[in-house]
């Protein structure tokens, strides 16, 4: 009677403890993989996404820069459009599209690390000589920006000036930073040639 029992006993297919043990460390390796695995994909997305929006900001930085840089007039072929020139650093002067136009003082900056633009508009439309007031808030730009020179300035003959009166191109490179992605740089760059320059 005793083996009948014992083989009923084994026949209902049980679990013994240690098969029960080895299943809870098998199913938390499972999932200790997994977890790494997701937060892996969620770092991932940060990183993506991260670049993608300073990709935007960088681009419409530097096509509303150039736009406005290549339209540099000042409606007098005597004056120089470009006021002053720096390393971080530009201001010149450009018309708005309004017609008659106005004149607008246009300057760019890089102040800790965040390239910053300021405007100031004409109060009148009549030409030269141009009553222009001081330039209103800085407004950032780009954020995260790396490189100490964003702008290298060429005369004519391609040779890189310091006198605003002599620039023929702007060659305009931003560097930027990412914080997710290990602090990697990516580097945006483009020449500006300006629509009037100076003989």
């Amino acid at each position: 009677m005793t083996g009948r029992l014992k083989r009923a006993a084994r026949a209902q297919g049980g679990f013994t403890l240690i098969e029960l043990l080895v299943s809870i460390v098998f199913i938390g390796m499972l999932f200790a993989a997994f977890s790494m695995v997701f937060t892996s994909a969620l770092h991932h997305n940060d990183e993506v996404m991260e670049e993608s929006t300073i990709q935007a900001e960088v681009r419409a930085a530097i096509d509303t820069l150039a736009g406005e840089l290549r339209q540099a007039y000042t409606g007098d072929d005597l004056v120089a459009p470009i006021e002053s020139i720096g390393a971080t650093g530009l201001t010149f002067v450009s018309p708005d599209r309004a017609s008659p136009f106005h004149l607008r003082r246009i300057s760019y900056r890089v102040n800790g690390g965040t390239l910053e633009r300021a405007v100031a508009v004409s109060t009148d439309t009549d030409g030269p000589p141009w009553s222009i007031p001081a330039l209103g808030e800085w407004a950032p730009i780009v954020r995260s920006v790396a490189n100490s020179t964003l702008f290298t300035y060429l005369d004519a003959s391609g040779t890189v000036t310091a006198n605003p009166a002599a620039v023929h191109t702007v060659a305009v490179t931003i560097s930027v930073t990412t914080t997710t992605s290990g602090g990697r740089d990516f580097t945006y760059q483009t020449n500006v040639t300006l629509r009037t320059p100076m003989p």
